[in-house]
């Protein structure tokens, strides 16, 4: 990295990019102890040098590890043989993506396509541009006003200075013909050895100001917005067509023209001609394109270009995206696959002689239930303990439980709560958050109160957590959309204020869960959505759908062991398909 921008994380250098066998092993000996002398919750490496360090020394000490891909890998033996880059992978086009998938064998499962982002906003075309308020296009360019300006963004040497050579040498003569126009170059100034004789010719045929070498530049905005068309790929693109600026996307393998909304998606797939399968165009091509753009802009097609790339590359949609990758490299490493999720409803008593439906369990056949736990090493946890987790922040017990209890009847404080607080275990309970509190939805079912504010104030203070169940104990997949998605969302309000604490977690109620119902309680801000016999076998592979194991009066002593053993859940999805 060149730092050029500010960063304030510490810097720590080594030879990491040294790929001699020897070295590599003291990489890797090195980041290790980095790792667990500073708690590295999740290592990122950014090149296929400190993935191959990074891939074992986190297998060694068991850290999460995620790898970003900027750019198409060298095809030999090592590379198609052995996957250096994990699990967790980001590719940041939709060509990378594919290449990795495709020509490393790589699985599509552990390939998230995410483009660098952008602060838009930063991006905002000055509301004006006069001198006083900034550099003039005379101080920049050092041209007259009739000199039209093409800028190109991009460094000197490697493929890139190909581009500026092709450029120079063969686009902006046939350009001259018959208008007045300037190549101006931003980037670094080191360049391939045939770029200073090229230019040297350039310049003694059409004079100094045909091309203009400005150099890097800290704040490309002024250069970008006094440009009459901008020549970049990659990110260069991205920022010019983010300002709204007449973007011609031109990289090391692929040429797309002024970028529209119609050839868009094409040219983001290859990273805006970086990333594609070779396929230059002719000169006269483009010098043709860039003479139609100087004469007759498309300023609606820049304008629309502009907003579809807000949209997509805005930072404050690429960070969630960003941080999923890296919360589900945190789990994947370091979470059970199967947590025992127990379903419990009522704790009473005695056993009830009126009651139809047998979801309770007496006082006394939760107190075993909770002492067998104790007794095999169990310890209760909530999903306000795994998001902790999942941010590097809680570290999860060597055998998690979490004891769940649907509707929120008031035996879960009288009962329920106290054996929980002796046994050291937390529950979560899911509240129906219809302001009647009782049991309303089950008429056929004797008249039962639910908790009071005041009982689920003082057990949340106590570290229990609670959940939303809605508000009517409405079955989702069967109701409206506009009906689920106020149930959904007044309830989370609803119990956080019965609570007087965030509310993370959702129960479909009857377990009735579907798509729609998922993607209504996530956009609700919802973390965490338990159903009940679905769901994937892997507690951490649906957030939205995670399975539980239904604890009835008939449970024994051994079905109760059994639903907390790992394979449980996997036995009982073959036990009920048939298999």
């Amino acid at each position: 990295d060149t730092f050029t921008t500010p960063v304030a994380a510490p810097y720590i250098p080594y030879p990491i990019g040294v790929r001699s066998y020897a070295q590599r092993w003291h990489n890797i000996r090195f980041l290790a102890r980095v790792i667990r002398e500073h708690r590295i919750n999740v290592v990122v490496a950014h090149s296929r040098a400190a993935s191959w360090v990074a891939n074992i020394a986190c297998w060694i000490t068991r850290t999460p590890f995620v790898s970003t891909v900027h750019g198409k890998q060298h095809l030999h033996f090592s590379s198609t043989a052995v996957s250096i880059y994990g699990r967790h992978i980001i590719a940041i086009s939709e060509n990378l993506r594919q290449h990795l998938m495709n020509d490393l064998g790589i699985s599509p499962s552990h390939v998230a396509m995410i483009p660098n982002g952008l602060v838009v906003e930063q991006w905002n075309k000055p509301k004006r541009l006069p001198h006083e308020t900034g550099p003039s296009r005379r101080s920049l360019f050092n041209v007259d006003g009739r000199t039209r300006v093409l800028l190109l963004v991009g460094r000197l040497s490697g493929p890139k200075g190909d581009v500026a050579k092709f450029l120079m040498t063969q686009v902006l003569p046939r350009l001259r013909r018959h208008i007045r126009v300037s190549l101006a170059i931003v980037g670094g100034m080191k360049m391939n050895e045939d770029i200073p004789p090229a230019i040297e010719s350039i310049r003694a045929s059409h004079g100094t100001s045909s091309v203009l070498l400005l150099g890097f530049q800290k704040d490309i905005k002024p250069y970008l917005f006094h440009a009459d068309v901008v020549i970049a790929a990659g990110r260069s693109a991205v920022e010019s067509a983010v300002a709204g600026r007449p973007t011609v996307a031109l990289g090391e393998t692929n040429y797309h023209g002024l970028l529209t909304p119609e050839n868009l998606e094409e040219a983001m797939c290859t990273e805006f001609g970086d990333q594609g399968a070779l396929s230059m165009p002719s000169a006269d091509r483009v010098a043709d394109d860039l003479s139609a753009i100087l004469k007759k802009p498309n300023a609606s097609a820049v304008r629309s270009v502009s907003m579809k790339m807000r949209e997509r590359y805005d930072m404050r949609a690429i960070v969630p995206r960003v941080h999923r990758v890296y919360t589900n490299a945190i789990v994947e490493t370091l979470s059970p696959a199967s947590i025992p999720v127990l379903m419990y409803h009522r704790v009473v008593p005695k056993e009830p002689t009126e009651w139809k439906h047998g979801i309770w369990v007496t006082r006394e056949q939760f107190r075993t239930q909770l002492a067998s736990l104790r007794r095999r090493g169990f310890q209760s946890v909530t999903f306000h303990d795994y998001a902790k987790f999942m941010k590097g922040e809680f570290s999860l017990p060597k055998k998690p439980v979490m004891l769940t209890f649907d509707d929120g009847y008031e035996d879960n404080y009288t009962e329920a709560y106290p054996l929980m607080e002796e046994f050291g275990m937390k529950g979560i309970i899911y509240l129906v958050a219809d302001r009647r509190r009782t049991n309303f939805w089950v008429p056929e079912e004797p008249n039962t109160p639910l908790m009071s504010k005041t009982q689920i104030r003082e057990m949340a203070v106590n570290g229990h957590e609670f959940g939303s169940h809605t508000i009517s104990h409405l079955r989702l997949p069967e109701a409206d959309g506009r009906t689920a998605e106020r149930e959904i969302r007044e309830s989370k309000n609803r119990c956080e204020a019965l609570a007087g604490k965030e509310v993370v977690s959702f129960a479909y109620p009857f377990g009735a869960c579907s798509e729609e119902a998922k993607r209504l309680v996530r956009d609700a801000g919802y973390q965490f959505a338990v159903a009940a016999d679905t769901g994937p076998l892997k507690f951490y592979d649906d957030f939205f759908e995670i399975r539980r194991a239904q604890v009835f009066p008939w449970t024994n002593a051994f079905g109760f062991w059994k639903k907390t053993q790992p394979w449980y859940i996997r036995y009982k999805a073959r036990k009920h398909s048939g298999k």
